[in-house]
């Protein structure tokens, strides 16, 4: 197996896991766009990731996360 193979198998991993914490399935986290912003103090200690989706992501997949704040964004733990 090469390096990028193990990459991609971890990135899905990853992404499972993230659906999982959003109470949405993975194919729903496929069809969305998003960005990943860490929240951290100043001497480099993790609080939260902000995922924040697309304003073009799909409102049923989004309707289907609880917590969104501004309809866009959510804090999931480290």
């Amino acid at each position: 197996m090469s390096n990028r193979q193990l990459e991609e198998m971890q990135e899905e991993q990853a992404h499972r896991e993230l659906a999982t914490e959003l109470g949405i399935t993975y194919e729903d986290l496929c069809e969305l766009e998003w960005s990943t912003d860490i929240n951290e103090s100043s001497d480099g200690l993790i609080y939260d990731h902000v995922i924040t989706f697309s304003e073009d992501s799909p409102k049923d997949i989004l309707s289907k996360i609880e917590g969104l704040e501004n309809g866009c964004s959510i804090r999931v733990p480290a």
